[in-house]
């Protein structure tokens, strides 16, 4: 999930993730996977859920943050994820607000994509938070979804 400044294993096990990853003072995270389509339906539009956790220190986190793909940099979009729901949602287009689940952790659409035919997916990613940081976000997993 990227390199330094984050703890691993701090908090219990909750749901079906095994890890957990807190971070401490980041202002950008990477996340990069090959994901293997033939545990996917063919040809099926997905969406990618990054699901986490606020610690209880939680101060920051207010601002959106840009999500950015890229292995399509020369397209140039974007999207704002929420790690806290705005006060008033205006969410035009490329923003998204967090949801809370069953289990207790929260969750927020990060990337779309099409599983095609292919025996892999690539996806690349990078979180860039312009107000603060990243600390006290505690993230348990990724989950794909079709939508």
């Amino acid at each position: 999930m990227g390199r330094g400044n984050f703890l691993h294993n701090t908090y219990e096990r909750v749901s079906q993730f095994e890890e957990v990853a807190e971070f401490i003072s980041r202002q950008v995270l990477e996340i990069k996977c090959d994901i293997e389509t033939q545990k996917l339906l063919s040809d099926t539009d997905y969406a990618c859920h990054l699901v986490f956790k606020l610690s209880q220190k939680c101060r920051g986190l207010q601002c959106p943050v840009k999500v950015q793909d890229l292995l399509h940099r020369k397209n140039k979009e974007f999207q704002y994820i929420y790690f806290i729901s705005p006060r008033f949602v205006y969410l035009q287009g490329n923003g998204r607000a967090p949801k809370y689940r069953e289990d207790g952790l929260m969750e927020v659409i990060m990337w779309e994509f099409n599983s095609g035919n292919n025996d892999h997916v690539p996806m690349s990613l990078k979180l860039r938070c312009y107000e603060g940081n990243m600390s006290s976000l505690i993230v348990y997993g990724i989950e794909f979804r079709p939508i």
